[in-house]
């Protein structure tokens, strides 16, 4: 289990700063009224978020094969609820910038959310499990 480790979580990393870039582009593509081409940034992104949760089920998977050595690391658990929380509100900041309701307050609140839960990932993923 091991060798795959590695290879599985360097996956889920790339699959992470690939998905946190098309992300923005489709934020920007949404912003400039570019709506043909934000369509297909967020299906991809869409596709990105399916990656990243699959690589990180099977990084919790192999965590449970060492819990059965003994070891157990809640810390992939917070960071596996967390990352779910992020791609919400992701799928959510696209979803309502492009049927444009995402104004006021909201857009505030929702941006927030996403550095925080952002912030946290990355604290979580690098800082206390890296």
């Amino acid at each position: 289990m091991a060798q795959f480790h590695m290879a599985f979580l360097h996956s889920h990393a790339l699959f992470w700063l690939i998905t946190i870039i098309l992300f923005l582009l489709t934020v920007l593509f949404i912003k400039n009224g570019k709506g043909k081409i934000s369509k297909i940034f967020q299906m991809t992104l869409r596709l990105f978020y399916v990656l990243v949760t699959v690589t990180g089920l099977f990084l919790i998977y192999i965590n449970d094969f060492s819990l059965r050595q003994g070891q157990f690391h809640w810390e992939f658990y917070v960071k596996g609820l967390l990352a779910f929380w992020l791609i919400f509100v992701m799928e959510l900041i696209t979803t309502r910038m492009a049927k444009g309701t995402l104004k006021g307050k909201g857009h505030l609140l929702f941006w927030g959310q996403f550095i925080v839960a952002l912030l946290l990932v990355l604290y979580f993923g690098y800082g206390v499990t890296g």
